[in-house]
This record gives C-alpha cells, sequence and structure tokens, in this order.
C-alpha cells in the first residue's frame, strides 16, 4: 500500500508511475501544488473506485493513465482542458459529467475508451488536434460521425460495438482503420488514393457486401488486411500482389469464388513477399490448389524466420503509443486472437472450407517455418506429401474431409511440435506411425479411414504386412469388442443377399483385396456355422 503523498517534496518530479499498487489516498490538492512539473501520472490497476481530484488543479498538461481500476459513473469536465493523452480503459465509466462537445481543447492527442460501458452515439471529441482514439468494447451505436475526418488523425479503433451505416470515406485517408465487430452495411469505399498510408484494414465480423475496392492497391504500405465474416461477393484479389509490405491477409466466410491462378500481370519477383499469414477459409473458391502462389511466399521459405513487427508506432511528441490489434486464427482446433506483436511469429495457411481439388503440391514442404495447415473440407485428392517431413516448426496440421488415399508418412512422426493433427474422413490405408507426437493422438484424429490400423484406433494390424503397409487384422476386429463380435453373427443372419452388400461396401471403400478374402472367409464361416445349426435343430424335432 503506498501513499502518494511520499513525494510531495519532490518538486521537479516530472513522472510519476504508481502502477500494480493500492493506494492509500491521492485525493488532494496539495500533492498538485507540490508538483508543478508533472507531465506523466500512471496510476494504471490501483484500485481505484473515483477520479483523484488533485489533477484538477494541475496548471500544465499531461499525461493521465488511469487504465485497469474500478471507477465507475461519468468522466468529470474538468479533465478535457488537462491532458494531452487519457488512458481510461478497463474501468466502468458509463458516460460524461459535461457534452464533449462543450470543451474545446488543443491538448488531447491519444484517447482510449475502451473496455467501459459507454453507451449511445459517438461524441464529438473536438478535433483537429487528436492523432488516437480507442472507442472498443463498448456499446455506441449509430453511425460513425464525419467529424472525424480530419488531416491529423491516424488510427481509429472502434472495434466490438453496435456501430451501423456505412464507412464514412475519408477513412480511407488514415493510417489504421479497425471497425471489426461491429453492424456496418454497404460496400467499402473504393476512395483509396495514390500515397495511401493505410497499414491497418480491419472489417471483419460487420455485413459488408459488394467488391473489395481495386483501390486498395494504392496502398503500398498496407501490411493488415481483414474482411473476414461479412458478406463481400469477388473473385480472388490477385492485384494485392504488388503490396510488398503485406503481411496478413484474411478473407475467409465470405462469397469469394472462382479459382486461384496467376494473371497476366504477375510479377514474380515482388509478389507476396512478406505475406505468412492467409486465411481464405470457408467461402467458394474452387480448382486446384494455388502452386504458383505457393512458391512465392518467401518468407515462409526459411526455418524459424519472423518479420518486423507488425505493430504501429505513432510518435505523439515524446510518447511512442502501439495499439495491439488481436488477429483471429483458427490454430489447434480453436479460434485464437494474436496482437500485433505476436503475429510476426506465426505462420499460417487455411484454405478450409472450400471446394478445392486436384493434389496438394509438393512445394508446401519447403514452407520450412508454417506454424498452421489447414486445408480440411475440400476435394482433394492424391497422397499426403512426403515434403511434410521439413515442416518441422508445423503445430497443427487438419486434412480431414477430403479425398486423400495413400498412407500417412512416417517421417511426420518426426515433427515434435505437432500438438494437432486431424485426417480423418479420408481413404487413408496402412499403418498409423507410431511414437514421439502420434502417441499422443486420440482416434478421432483418423476415424473415417476404413483402410488404418494402429493403437490409436485399437485396430491392430496385420503381422504379415511388413513397415507402414499393415492392412487392419481381421482377428483384431473380431476381438477388439463383444459389441462387434455380435454385430457381425447379426449381419451374417439376415441372409446371403444382404452380406453380399456388405462385402461389395466394404470391397468397395478399401479397396484391399486382402482384406476382402478375409471377410469372405469369415462369411463361409458364419454360414456353415448357421447351417450346421440348423440340421441340428430339425434332427432334435
Amino acid at each position: 500500500m503506498v501513499d502518494p503523498r511520499l513525494f510531495k517534496n519532490f518538486k521537479c518530479l516530472a513522472n510519476i508511475d504508481l502502477s500494480d499498487n493500492i493506494l492509500l489516498s491521492i485525493d488532494t490538492s496539495e500533492l498538485a501544488l507540490s508538483l508543478p512539473h508533472l507531465v506523466k501520472s500512471v496510476f494504471s490497476s490501483c484500485n481505484l473506485s473515483e477520479f483523484p481530484r488533485f489533477w484538477k488543479y494541475q496548471e500544465n498538461p499531461f499525461e493521465l493513465d488511469l487504465s485497469n481500476n474500478q471507477i465507475q459513473g461519468k468522466v468529470p469536465e474538468w479533465i478535457w482542458n488537462k491532458v494531452r493523452i487519457l488512458n481510461l480503459a478497463n474501468n466502468s465509466l458509463v458516460g460524461f459529467e459535461d457534452p464533449v462537445s462543450n470543451h474545446s481543447s488543443s491538448n488531447l492527442r491519444v484517447l482510449d475508451l475502451s473496455h467501459n460501458n459507454f453507451e449511445g452515439s459517438i461524441p464529438f471529441f473536438f478535433g483537429t488536434s487528436l492523432l488516437i482514439i480507442s472507442l472498443s468494447n463498448n456499446k455506441f451505436t449509430g453511425e460513425i460521425p464525419s467529424y472525424f475526418c480530419n488531416p491529423r488523425l491516424a488510427i481509429v479503433y472502434f472495434s466490438k460495438n453496435q456501430i451501423s451505416g456505412r464507412i464514412p470515406p475519408c477513412l480511407a485517408e488514415l493510417d489504421s482503420v479497425y471497425l471489426h465487430e461491429n453492424k456496418l452495411q454497404g460496400s467499402i469505399p473504393d476512395t483509396f488514393q495514390d500515397g495511401c498510408r493505410l497499414r491497418m484494414l480491419a472489417l471483419r465480423g460487420n455485413q459488408l457486401e459488394g467488391k473489395l475496392p481495386r483501390s486498395l492497391a494504392n496502398c503500398s504500405r498496407l501490411q493488415l488486411l481483414d474482411v473476414g465474416d461479412n458478406q463481400i461477393n469477388d473473385t480472388f484479389p490477385f492485384w494485392l500482389e504488388s503490396l510488398s509490405h503485406l503481411q496478413a491477409l484474411r478473407l475467409r466466410s465470405n462469397r469469394f469464388h472462382g479459382s486461384i491462378e496467376q494473371h497476366q500481370y504477375h510479377q514474380p519477383n515482388s509478389s507476396f513477399l512478406l505475406l505468412h499469414i492467409i486465411d481464405l477459409s470457408s467461402n467458394n473458391f474452387k480448382g486446384r490448389l494455388p502452386i504458383e502462389y505457393f512458391r512465392l511466399l518467401k518468407q515462409m521459405t526459411v526455418e524459424g524466420s519472423t518479420v518486423d513487427s507488425i505493430a504501429i508506432d505513432v510518435i505523439t511528441g515524446v510518447e511512442r503509443i502501439s495499439l495491439m490489434f488481436p488477429l483471429m486464427i483458427r490454430n489447434k482446433g480453436q479460434e485464437l486472437g494474436y496482437l500485433l506483436t505476436q503475429i510476426p511469429y506465426v505462420n499460417c495457411i487455411d484454405l478450409s472450407s472450400n471446394q478445392f481439388s486436384g493434389e496438394i503440391p509438393e512445394v508446401i514442404g519447403d514452407l520450412r517455418s508454417l506454424n498452421v495447415l489447414n486445408f480440411s473440407h475440400n476435394g482433394i485428392s492424391g497422397e499426403i506429401p512426403s515434403s511434410f517431413k521439413n515442416l518441422r516448426d508445423l503445430q497443427s496440421l487438419d486434412l480431414s474431409n477430403n479425398d486423400l488415399s495413400g498412407e500417412i508418412p512416417s517421417e511426420l512422426a518426426s515433427i515434435t511440435f505437432l500438438s494437432v493433427l486431424n485426417v480423418s474422413c479420408n481413404h487413408l490405408v496402412g499403418r498409423i506411425p507410431s511414437g514421439t507426437q502420434f502417441d499422443t493422438f486420440n482416434g478421432s484424429s483418423f476415424e473415417g479411414n476404413l483402410g488404418l490400423c494402429g493403437s490409436q484406433l485399437q485396430i491392430e494390424c496385420d503381422p504379415k504386412q511388413n513397415g507402414n503397409n499393415g492392412a487392419p487384422s481381421i482377428s483384431s476386429q473380431e476381438d477388439s469388442s463383444d459389441t462387434n463380435f455380435n454385430w457381425m453373427f447379426v449381419v451374417a443372419g439376415y441372409g446371403s443377399g444382404l452380406i453380399v452388400g456388405f462385402v461389395i461396401e466394404r470391397y468397395i471403400f478399401s479397396r484391399n483385396m486382402y482384406y476382402l478374402e478375409k471377410i469372405m472367409n469369415m462369411i463361409r464361416f458364419f454360414q456353415g456355422n448357421r447351417s450346421l445349426r440348423t440340421q441340428r435343430g430339425r434332427r432334435r424335432n
């Protein structure tokens, strides 16, 4: 427990930071009068429940951080003319003592009111000096006011509210726009001019429609584009490949369609050089997997490689403010949020839930720093490439619900970081690799492949088969459970017609002559026993 009055005799004190302490008392004007040169006060996570009034008597503009406290009620009117940087995030504030528009301030540069309980329309936060404003995670409604269109404003962070209406065209002139998870409608304005300074555009989780604006190609500094979970109806934006700084492209859950292939204006030496997060899942893309584009992902070809931080730093005088945006990536079977400072360390390709066909290109094995690969729920055929053994940094691999055949490469067992694997619902055969990570995967990772065997499925492989080619052992299937054993007798009792149909079905799906012969022998055995029991019964009668 700290009493700030201990510092009242430090006449030249400029910065005070008592974060993560329980303060005894700071509600005194005497402290303010004793610290005339104070320019920065940080009292974050101090268990405060109200605004300390001693700052009301501070004469010079200063930075005030009261984030992560328990302050309730309304923001006092005196605060607007006192602060240059104001952080009130993560409190329980509900409004303002006096309309903000009544206070004309040229001092305020950065305002963070995120994670509170503000409601109603977005108020007027004076004008031309504001550089960064964050109102995310509140209950603001209505449209985005046009007065935010001023030449100095750099970052707008309005995510996770209930804001509706259309996106103002002037927001195309900003540095970073975070409007994700609102109720915005209409199309994205096609107003991005030459020399566009936009670096971040996050619009996921709205009701946007139309096409992706072609003028985005003018934003040569663009690093992140997230328009996922909307209703955008367009083809693959091949024209984005000219954006040499693009690191993350998220188009998931829209109405994108058509094939992904290179076009006549393709620039092989500059296309997608830094791109390392690609999420095209849950659309209507079709055709073969884009092998040409996989070859261009140079950033992922070096094991353990990272790019420079994607965080945006804005100089506000003597401070550097870095806003962090959570990018949602499906990893390890769930949606995980990655901050901007973490994104350079994540390499992800998610093309799941589309209509891709053909085989998996061997070139995928060259993406040595890949962490997440998801091709599930497509129509991909062929075998799992042996080149996957080179993916030493791979943590999550999902190839489920496709038409893959052949065996699971035994080399995959050497990928020590692999914690999630799903190859279920394919046509894979043979012995499931064992050792290292593969011993931690349960049967759900492999189910739906009639030709697979191994301890994970509790199906023994035929010992007569060598290496990884072992077919499921008939004896192991008979002995695996009493339920399976009795079920086979019931099937035999239904008559030869159903038996033959069952045999044909198993043959079609397994395509394994050895397995078919074993089934036929087993059926003959069942039928012979059944006939013998019938004859004995008649003799007794």
